[in-house]
């Protein structure tokens, strides 16, 4: 009994160390560490961060309503003196705040996690990643009307020509070693390149699906990192299509319209005027 009720109460205090990691894990998503550690630090870092959670969490309820874990938990050290039924009966009357307790911590540790993440992407912990450089690009690429292109030299090679590829990035993975695990872009196209003494000569790029295919609302490809010997990731402006910017160009188009059918209708009346006096 002893050994299970000691397993319980290791299982709630990690849980909201464990749900930090979580968390953080739903933007840690280009290297999955964030300090290069072992399994073991891992786990005392989410123990850390568990205690010191529980500590801030019992520090406010002691302010608000004068909780007292010692005397909340202490009927479970006497249950061996305790009668079964009085045991059974306490205990049920402690599952609710208990279960609240462990989902509320839980939330917030996954909470903490998350604007963490945040943090470590956005710049102000960033010096806590192995890998700082993605978080630029992942950084710049989410900017609303701004995408990074991606120059991407595969291991593909033949007679001298290496295919290549050009498009916006979309995703991007790492491994733990910093390595690209994959890479995805869209609106893509491909091209050779030649290295010749005078330098690298690029071909002409064409688009992976013809002009005449059937139209698609979007097109990604997928590149392994084992066919990728480098990338180039140039930061450049998106001209993004809105309805705002629709109808303006449509009501653009129209007075340009009727100022072209006017000066038309002027020049016609003018040659029908002077044919009309030359006769």
């Amino acid at each position: 009994m002893s050994l299970a009720w000691t397993t319980i109460f290791v299982i709630v205090l990690l849980l909201p160390g464990v749900f930090f990691f979580i968390g953080f894990a739903t933007r840690e998503r280009y290297s999955r560490e964030i300090v290069r550690s072992t399994a073991i630090a891992e786990v005392g870092l989410a123990l850390l961060f568990a205690g010191l959670l529980h500590l801030a969490a019992w520090q406010i309820l002691y302010w608000s309503i004068g909780f007292s874990p010692a005397r909340f938990l202490r009927p479970l050290g006497m249950y061996d003196r305790i009668p079964t039924w009085l045991m059974f009966e306490y205990g049920f009357e402690l599952l609710w705040p208990i279960l609240w307790y462990v989902v509320v911590t839980a939330i917030i540790g996954f909470v903490i996690g998350m604007l963490a993440a945040g943090m470590v992407v956005s710049g102000p912990l960033r010096f806590l990643a192995t890998h700082k450089w993605v978080y630029q690009v992942q950084k710049f690429s989410g900017r609303r009307g701004r995408v990074v292109t991606a120059y991407v030299m595969t291991t593909t090679a033949e007679s001298g020509k290496i295919l290549m590829y050009k498009g916006s990035l979309q995703e991007l993975y790492l491994d733990a070693e910093g390595k690209i695990a994959y890479i995805v872009l869209r609106s893509c196209s491909r091209y050779l390149m030649r290295i010749d003494e005078e330098g690298p000569v690029t071909g002409t790029q064409l688009p992976l699906f013809k002009d005449d295919s059937p139209p698609r609302s979007w097109d990604y490809l997928m590149i392994s990192g084992d066919n990728i010997a480098n990338v180039l990731f140039d930061p450049s402006p998106e001209i993004e299509q809105t309805k705002a910017g629709s109808r303006a160009l449509e009501k653009a188009v129209a007075e340009l319209t009727k100022k072209v059918e006017a000066v038309e209708a002027k020049v016609s009346r003018r040659g029908w005027s002077r044919g009309r006096k030359s006769s």
